[in-house]
């Protein structure tokens, strides 16, 4: 039974730690879904997705950690460089301005940047597929969740009444 405290194990655990952490404050982290007259507008509870996904997360972490310690697999072999550190924090940066601007933007327009800064830091060069994705991607993910299940995503009332008028909803 060894373990070193490797850049990637030390991740490991903080994610374990913050998905374990997500889970125990999810009422404080996603907001209640709309009621109207005492019923929730949304087919499904909002925190059911997050849910998973960190559920999912701290399963597959424990697991790839207790793995780590009782020696069933090697400890990753290949230290990690300065230019894949540069990029890893260039993504958390994205999803950390994706996170903050989804308020001021809504929904369609944070993830639209998000799309973009992602294509580009993983290194498409085409304006024409960037725009593409980022034009189609958000607007499938938002006409899926919201018509499909029934979720209640934050977005800019115009363009909710815009796809209201034009879904004749």
């Amino acid at each position: 039974m060894s373990w070193r405290a490797t850049p990637e194990t030390i991740v490991l655990a903080a994610l374990l730690a913050f998905s374990v952490l997500g889970l125990v404050f999810m009422g404080s982290l996603v907001a209640e879904p709309k009621l109207l007259f005492g019923r929730s507008l949304s087919a499904l509870a909002p925190s059911l997705f997050p849910s998973i996904i960190l559920t999912a997360l701290a399963l597959l972490c424990a697991l790839l950690l207790f793995l780590l310690v009782h020696g069933e697999i090697q400890d990753f072999e290949s230290s990690t460089n300065r230019s894949e550190w540069i990029r890893a924090t260039t993504f958390f940066g994205i999803m950390l301005l994706y996170a903050v601007t989804m308020q001021p933007f809504g929904f369609l327009i944070s993830s639209a940047i998000a799309v973009v800064l992602l294509s580009v830091l993983m290194g498409n060069r085409s304006p024409l597929q960037i725009g593409a994705l980022a034009c189609a991607g958000p607007v499938l993910l938002y006409l899926a969740a919201t018509r499909l299940l029934a979720v209640s995503l934050p977005e800019l009332h115009t363009i909710e009444l815009a796809y209201a008028r034009l879904l004749g909803g």
